[in-house]
């Protein structure tokens, strides 16, 4: 998979005993936090600290970036695609969108004007780290709103941003990943004119492979009737479709969320049986189980690897999670609350107040960290981001249900 080891039983023996066993400390935790009625991702998050706090990671393990990128972000963007509405997410998609775009560059910029002066970096490297930190994850936030009985409206604008920000973060940040990696310092490896301009054509380039790729794979779906092939072919989309996009030096990232759209919103309706539709939700669920659980896990072999706790208690590392988790919530608040005053009385008066709070961040941001190049700049951004995603599940995680509870946002309300 994503480890190597060097070791009396080689690389792929050491790799598969590897995988086997933090997948089962995962099912593990999965467990626990069922008992203590404790969101998962909460959960793991703890989890990947006491991998840290114990050094539990394997001796030799190596991971490798390029793999980590390619073998987690296409199946969390392809499940989250798989069940978002697009006919809700239309009547919801000026918010969605400006919370998408220039929520994520607003974010991006005010993290790393916050950070740049506390870690001492490059003015690029900061704004790759506000971009790393830009994707958010709705799924404590989801369950919750579920539990409280909230709109679906409310739910298709919490689900639709963080769908959308994850592709235009993801994308922002391999852009500055190119430029900070091809330039030594990167000071001035990028333009904002360039910049946009890449950015432009990487994610139209994107939408076009993904709806070709979507497209295609309808096509196949409506011409089958059996599931366990039409899963196959799922499978192979949501790779397959962000490999290809990538070679061609298109935005993988917004291909597989484009595929993902297509499939859950026309081909669930238009080419599956129940039957299919069954086995689908639930391999795509499983398969986002068990890459989160990778994700925080790998994140605590990492933070072992540069230092351990004493890495996350570092006085540079909490003051620069502090500052980044304070410009994350100040960025929000600045296009929130706004949007609210516009939308009148399409939005209940307690959603504003969930929607800012609901800005989690989870397993993404760690896979970006995790994709970065072995160096200074790893080191330097590992603990910090998994300061601020341990700050926002905790802070905003615990508190998001009885934030909902208060302002009364239930349907029932």
């Amino acid at each position: 998979m994503m480890l190597a080891s060097v070791s009396q039983h080689g690389i792929v023996s050491t790799t598969l005993t590897t995988f086997i066993s933090l997948l089962a400390f995962a099912t593990v935790i999965g467990v626990l936090s069922k008992f203590v009625k404790l969101p998962y991702t909460i959960a793991l998050v703890l989890a990947g600290l006491v991998v840290a706090l114990m050094g539990a990671a394997p001796d030799g393990v190596v991971i490798t970036d390029e793999l980590i990128l390619v073998l987690c972000l296409p199946p969390l963007l392809f499940q989250a695609g798989l069940h978002l509405d697009l006919k809700l997410l239309q009547k919801k998609a000026v918010p969605v969108m400006i919370l998408a775009i220039p929520g994520v560059l607003l974010s991006s910029a005010i993290v790393a004007f916050a950070v740049q002066p506390i870690l001492g970096c490059s003015l690029l490297v900061a704004f790759l780290f506000g971009a790393m930190l830009a994707p958010t994850d709705p799924i404590s936030v989801m369950a919750t709103l579920k539990v409280a009985k909230a709109p679906e409206r409310l739910k298709t604008i919490i689900e639709g941003e963080s769908l959308f920000n994850d592709g235009t973060g993801v994308v922002l940040f391999l852009i500055l990943l190119a430029a900070v990696f091809t330039s030594g310092d990167g000071e001035h490896a990028i333009s904002i004119a360039s910049g946009l301009t890449e950015f432009i054509r990487v994610v139209g380039l994107g939408v076009v492979f993904g709806l070709g790729f979507g497209l295609i794979s309808f096509w196949l779906l409506r011409k089958l009737n059996d599931h366990v092939l039409e899963n196959g072919i799922t499978i192979v989309l949501a790779w397959g479709s962000f490999i290809v996009a990538e070679q061609y030096h298109a935005s993988g990232v917004i291909a597989v969320v484009v595929a993902g759209l297509i499939i859950g919103n026309y081909g669930t309706k238009l080419a599956m049986s129940e039957s299919t539709i069954n086995t689908i939700n639930t391999f795509w669920e499983s398969i986002d189980f068990i890459v989160n659980s990778i994700v925080f896990l790998l994140i605590g072999f990492e933070l072992q690897a540069i230092g351990g706790v004493d890495a996350l208690l570092n006085s540079t590392v909490i003051f620069a999670s502090l500052a980044a988790f304070g410009a994350i919530l100040l960025a929000r608040g600045l296009l929130v609350y706004p949007i609210s005053l516009t939308a009148g009385r399409e939005w209940h008066k307690g959603w504003k107040h969930v929607i800012f709070w609901s800005g989690l961040k989870g397993s993404i941001p760690l896979a970006l960290v995790l994709g970065l190049p072995d160096g200074e700049v790893q080191r330097m951004l590992v603990p910090v981001a998994f300061g601020v995603v341990l700050l926002s599940l905790l802070l905003q995680g615990l508190t998001v249900g009885p934030l909902i509870r208060m302002t009364g946002v239930s349907d029932g309300s």
